[in-house]
């Protein structure tokens, strides 16, 4: 019965995933970058799929050499710095910072979504992806007293939900270039802070952004088809956070 919930669970969530990078993707689209920054680019691809206009400047943040290698290849502009700190970038440089699946794995999740807002123009965007630490997934998880799942990884270890898809598990992690007692360590092995719904709403807000839109996807463990029918109905029980966010305009 477990084997089947997880696998019922593995398919929703990779088809939610896949979701929140189309949405991310389109609305970086739409909007027509000329200057971008993708946080976490990876080897940059991901965005290609999506952006119908090269803009004149394309930059990303990767700290994996591999990646990063491959994305100055593609003719990114890379940064390698730690996002848990101050960004190295001048004060109004893009229109628009996308970040997919990253903010959930830093300590300073406050400086991380000032730092968005400072390097953008006015009125440019941030368009972010995430988990919801609110969704109904891991609400179920912890009325039975489980850790929730978008927490469940502890520094390379999967701890404290036996029907988590990797429960008693370990990662590989090399650890001569990120050793345990690094600060990054457990960022790269693990989601650090989970945002719920409304909180990421009222963060963003609090940093000093206008127009703040925050909704979710993916009702896990149901399936997509079901899911989207739904989602209207409870717009703060999808497992993935979509924000968008507007700095504030002269």
């Amino acid at each position: 019965m477990i084997r089947w919930a997880q696998r019922m669970v593995f398919r929703a969530y990779h088809e939610s995933g896949d979701r929140s990078y189309d949405w991310a993707g389109e609305r970086v689209a739409a909007l027509r970058p000329r200057r971008l920054l993708d946080v976490g680019c990876g080897d940059g691809r991901r965005l290609f799929h999506y952006l119908r206009e090269r803009p004149d400047r394309w930059c990303g943040v990767e700290r994996h050499p591999e990646l990063a290698a491959q994305a100055r290849a593609a003719g990114i502009e890379v940064f390698d710095f730690d996002l848990n700190g101050r960004w190295p970038v001048p004060d109004g440089t893009f229109d628009v910072v996308h970040s997919a699946q990253v903010i959930e794995h830093l300590h300073n999740t406050r400086l991380f979504v000032e730092e968005m807002r400072r390097v953008l123009t006015p009125g440019g965007w941030a368009v972010v992806t995430s988990e919801n630490l609110t969704s109904w997934l891991n609400l179920a998880a912890m009325m039975l007293g489980f850790t929730p799942f978008s927490l469940q990884q502890t520094c390379g270890w999967y701890l404290g939900n036996p029907l988590g898809l990797h429960a008693g598990e370990e990662i590989a992690i090399d650890l001569t270039s990120v050793p345990p007692d690094d600060p990054a360590f457990s960022g790269i092995s693990g989601h650090v802070r989970v945002l719920g719904y409304r909180q990421a709403r009222e963060l963003f807000e609090r940093v000093g952004f206008v127009k703040v839109e925050v909704r979710t996807i993916g009702l896990m463990p149901l399936p997509a088809s079901l899911s989207r029918r739904l989602e209207g109905w409870v717009p703060g029980r999808g497992h993935f956070l979509l924000i968008a966010a507007q700095a504030p305009p002269v």
